[in-house]
């Protein structure tokens, strides 16, 4: 039995190489299908990695609390997020972990030789932690700093580079502003560009107390970012957080809330929904070119039975059952189809590969997603060829014979 099929293979290899033109043709529309299915199934899980890492940046249990000071679609009077704020927080919600308040202000920067004007942040120690920041170098400012006003920063790499070029910046001294002379006492590690081109790692972090007494924070803390416990008690912490800032900021019940929040998780759920919906509407296109492929396949199989119906009668005629003539197209249908599922997982790979590498996307295909895309491939295109193989095992040997 193994030779038998071995025989059938070979028959079917050599029937299609008696062919270039047609084969060729056959297994680049399969090829086509194939590879342009494997190409968007990477297009849509390169954009959702891509959009997701941009919403990791920001943190994964965080919240954001704004105040409406700002807004001139507010109509009440906004009160500013301040320290009470972060310890009422602390001390009456039971899902929330850390807070840490920010003002930032674009501050002019100055070493020893150069200026770099860039966004200084006051904050407290939890900012590094609740923003799943490590450092390059150094460390960062602890309570104690903050307590005592120290005159210290960390800066990201960005800074280093603008303010220090290769020199180590931990130790060194910058003045910010008119008359504040910091030392740097860590970096952060690069986190590079966010979608919108911000640049990440132009940050400043000195102590809030020590931003508040020689910089000013005349209408309060521009944020407050809260980290849950646990992920899954973001919705909660969000609905807790309400009534302990309206009972911070003393609101009567008429009163509309004077801050808004919001959190990265929930534009990340959406951004990973939309990107489903679009992935699947691109693989479904694709998936539509390895029908027509498959299409292909049926098309050229007919004309093959129609060419080879004389051929189809002497074997017939001389002891060849329907289910070996079947066999023998089902065979030619295979070949056909893997080798045009073998090209198209190449093309998809390489297309892929270059797009990915262009739009600086981390991750490509898997050995397991190819496989299923060649298996896709071939079955759809033996699927397609078994109609032709069919009508030529149930040809009359008689009529085949006086075909012409």
């Amino acid at each position: 039995m193994p030779r038998t099929r071995s025989e059938v293979v070979g028959r079917a290899v050599r029937t299609a190489i008696r062919n270039p033109g047609r084969t060729v043709l056959t297994m680049l529309g399969l090829a086509i299908g194939v590879g342009a299915f494997l190409a968007m199934v990477s297009f849509g899980t390169g954009a959702r990695s891509s959009v997701m890492e941009q919403f990791e940046i920001l943190g994964t249990r965080v919240v954001y609390i704004w105040t409406n000071m700002n807004r001139r679609d507010f109509g009440g009077t906004a009160r500013p997020l301040t320290d009470a704020d972060v310890d009422a927080l602390l001390r009456d919600s039971m899902t929330i972990e850390r807070v840490a308040p920010r003002i930032t202000e674009v501050q002019n920067l100055k070493s020893a030789d150069r200026t770099y004007p860039t966004k200084v942040t006051g904050t407290s120690p939890d900012f590094v932690r609740i923003r799943e920041w490590p450092m390059l170098m150094g460390g960062m400012f602890d309570e104690t700093d903050v307590r005592q006003r120290a005159k210290v920063a960390v800066i990201g790499t960005t800074v280093a580079r603008e303010l220090f070029g290769r020199l180590d910046p931990v130790g060194q001294t910058i003045t910010i502003g008119a008359n504040l002379p910091c030392r740097i006492i860590g970096v952060l590690i690069s986190k590079g560009q966010q979608t919108t081109g911000e640049d990440m790692d132009e940050i400043v972090l000195i102590p809030a107390s020590t931003y508040e007494a020689f910089l000013g924070t005349p209408i309060g803390y521009h944020e407050l970012m809260v980290q849950v416990r646990d992920l899954s008690l973001l919705e909660t912490a969000m609905v807790e957080a309400v009534p302990i800032m309206r009972r911070s900021h003393r609101l009567a019940e008429i009163e509309q809330d004077d801050f808004r929040m919001a959190s990265p998780a929930q534009a990340a759920q959406l951004a990973r929904f939309v990107s489903n919906i679009l992935t699947g509407l691109l693989v479904g296109i694709a998936a539509v070119s390895l029908l027509v492929g498959g299409i292909g396949v049926m098309n050229i199989q007919l004309v093959s039975v129609a060419e080879r119906t004389q051929e189809i009668g002497i074997r017939s005629a001389i002891g060849a059952s329907p289910r070996q003539i079947l066999m023998q197209f089902l065979a030619e249908a295979v070949v056909l189809s893997f080798t045009g599922s073998l090209a198209g997982v190449a093309l998809g790979w390489i297309a892929s590969t270059l797009v990915a590498r262009a739009m600086a996307w981390s991750g490509n295909l898997s050995l397991l997603t190819m496989a299923g895309a060649a298996l896709f491939g071939t079955s759809v295109g033996v699927a397609f060829g078994y109609l032709p193989a069919r009508r030529a095992a149930q040809l009359e040997p008689i009529e085949a014979l006086r075909h012409e």
